[in-house]
């Protein structure tokens, strides 16, 4: 085992110089800030440990580029990461089995910017995370192009768009919680196969002026459209629409979507264009319009109008 101690001469605070020479690939981390000056790989084979008094910072130039990359067979037990108002972490390679597990990965202070930057994005496949906790950002986790993604538990708070899904197939978040987004909480986009169970409300006590678009977006920015999916969702003083559904077929949603404070839901659930053999079920309270739009399928819910 390397134990990295740290080096304001590197651009990467010994970080990469411990890696690259490392022979068994366990490396430990002392505690301290670990800036970043230079794109941190964390080879494949590596064991990365560290704890909550070891912080590795962005310092790059480039706002958008990732300042931790990790590549395939890596096991990171527990790491904090601080964007510094940049760009976060990029989990995977593209179209490659990756075999990545995280325990506890916790990102923040994730930049925003006309392009949002990323506080985490995962591509590729075969990646497990345990606990994720992201704060601040643009958009907080973002699967692009991935498959066999699984996410025990996950908190994403105050982004312009909470969880991220595009092109993906059988992605699996058992627990989440998104938290005052500005524009979407979970957004769907040509995926398949996979399933969500979660929280998406605002906190209007510390975050009155984040009310987002809608709390869940699915097919409105799809290539192609979203099918096999399975959603268990609260809904809670999200803002403008609860779900907002087009592009999609054969998807079950049980939900629960109630106005409970002052940031209102205005609309339920909106049914968009190209619909194919859906099931709504679950409870809508206190919301002005419950749902609006053709629905090609079926809705079993208790609803309780304003």
């Amino acid at each position: 085992m390397t134990q990295v101690k740290l080096n304001a001469v590197s651009l990467t605070s010994g970080i990469q110089e411990a890696i690259d020479s490392n022979n068994d690939g366990f490396i430990k981390l002392s505690p301290g800030e670990y800036h970043i000056r230079k794109q941190l790989i964390i080879r494949s084979g590596t064991m990365l440990i560290s704890n909550n008094k070891s912080i590795l910072v962005n310092d790059l130039e480039d706002p958008s580029m990732p300042f931790i990359r990790v590549e395939e067979y890596t096991d990171i037990p527990y790491l904090i990461a601080n964007s510094n108002n940049k760009s976060g972490i990029m989990l995977g390679k593209a179209w490659k089995n990756n075999n990545i597990n995280i325990g506890y990965l916790k990102i923040y202070n994730t930049g925003f910017s006309d392009l949002p930057m990323k506080a985490l994005l995962i591509e590729g496949y075969n990646i497990n995370i345990n606990n994720l906790d992201i704060y601040r950002g643009g958009i907080g986790a973002s699967f692009e192009n991935c498959s066999d993604i699984r996410i025990n538990d996950m908190q994403v708070v105050t982004c312009f768009t909470g969880i991220r899904m595009y092109n993906s197939n059988n992605i699996s978040i058992n627990n989440f919680s998104v938290d005052s987004c500005h524009y979407a909480g979970i957004q769907i986009d040509s995926t398949k196969n996979s399933y969500f169970k979660g929280t998406v409300w605002n906190n209007c006590d510390e975050y009155p002026e984040n009310r987002a678009e809608y709390a869940c977006l699915i097919g409105k920015y799809t290539g192609e459209s979203n099918r096999a999916i399975e959603m268990n969702l609260r809904i809670v003083d999200s803002g403008k629409t609860g779900i907002d559904i087009s592009n999609t077929s054969d998807i079950k949603i049980n939900c629960i979507i109630i106005n409970d404070r002052s940031c209102n839901i205005q609309s339920g659930l909106n049914f968009g264009s190209k619909i194919e053999d859906i099931y709504i079920s679950g409870i809508i309270n206190g919301v002005k319009i419950p749902y609006e739009g053709k629905i090609n399928g079926k809705i079993d819910a208790i609803i309780r109008r304003v």
